[in-house]
């Protein structure tokens, strides 16, 4: 059975430009740290994991249709569009892209309102029978993809985590498969979306091993015996749902590349950092 690597871009871009001292400088004293951590994460990844297969996949500019259900949806998120170039990670993603072009490896800018999430849960769906598939992200939206081919790998160095089915139970208290519905009662932050009031994690978690997830526990709301639970689920019927719509990763995004075009020979040259960097003319 074959490996496929999944690259949320854009996140790992962003852990390594906030994460890695802004010091490292290339040509023309420009900044390439997010460049450096970047290129130095994906090849200990790659030599961990082995894979067969590798996709990045950045978020494009089309932005999101999840904006259409909520227009507070990621409203939160910082516009880089005026921010100068040594505190804007996009102002080094053009070099990481060469980069990946340089040592074969496929990535793909997303269009048409669909997100990296999306076309990455498309993935999933298509080949989750297949091949197992390695996620690297730190959002914890893709918890909800993970299943026996499935896990999700956080990269922290030393300390990186790989989600599996237990470990997701372990952290959270609910089965991957009902991760989507357990975030849609507790909202998130990161994507400015606003959980039930007085449901907790604690009361989501009981909810949902008792009942399943939203739709039945709405169904059920007759059956709930604290009064507080029952009236605030009965007033936010309509952003629970919502919340689930935005958060639930359907597959259905169509995939930039077949399979047989993301293969890749992590013994055909033994790339560094440092290599990739002068020969790409970023030093």
């Amino acid at each position: 059975m074959g490996k496929l690597l999944l690259v949320d871009g854009h996140n790992l871009l962003f852990q390594m430009f906030y994460g890695m001292p802004a010091r490292i400088l290339g040509k023309d004293n420009k900044p390439i740290h997010a460049i450096v951590g970047f290129l130095g994460a994906l090849l200990k990844i790659i030599k961990n994991i082995e894979p067969s297969n590798i996709v990045v996949i950045f978020d494009g500019e089309s932005g999101s249709n999840r904006a259409e259900i909520n227009p507070e949806y990621k409203a939160n998120r910082m516009d880089y569009t005026d921010i100068e170039e040594i505190n804007n990670p996009f102002s080094q993603l053009e070099d990481i892209m060469k980069s990946l072009e340089y040592i074969n490896i496929r990535y793909f800018e997303t269009t048409n309102g669909f997100e990296a999430d999306d076309i990455i849960a498309s993935y999933v769906k298509m080949y989750r029978e297949k091949m197992k598939i390695f996620i690297v992200s730190n959002d914890t939206d893709f918890l909800q993809l993970i299943d026996r081919n499935v896990s999700l790998y956080v990269y922290r160095g030393k300390n990186t985590i790989i989600y599996d089915e237990e470990k997701v139970f372990e952290r959270y208290g609910v089965k991957p498969a009902l991760f989507a519905d357990y975030k849609a009662f507790i909202g998130d932050k990161s994507d400015n979306l606003k959980g039930v009031p007085k449901v907790g994690t604690k009361t989501a978690i009981k909810l949902i091993n008792q009942y399943g997830g939203v739709h039945n526990i709405l169904e059920n709301l007759a059956n709930i015996q604290l009064p507080s639970i029952k009236a605030t689920l009965n007033e936010n019927i309509t952003r629970v749902r919502a919340n689930l719509d935005l958060i639930k990763l359907t597959g259905n995004a169509p995939l930039p590349f077949f399979i047989d075009d993301t293969t890749y020979d992590y013994n055909n040259e033994k790339f560094t950092t440092m290599k990739i960097l002068k020969d790409t003319g970023v030093l």
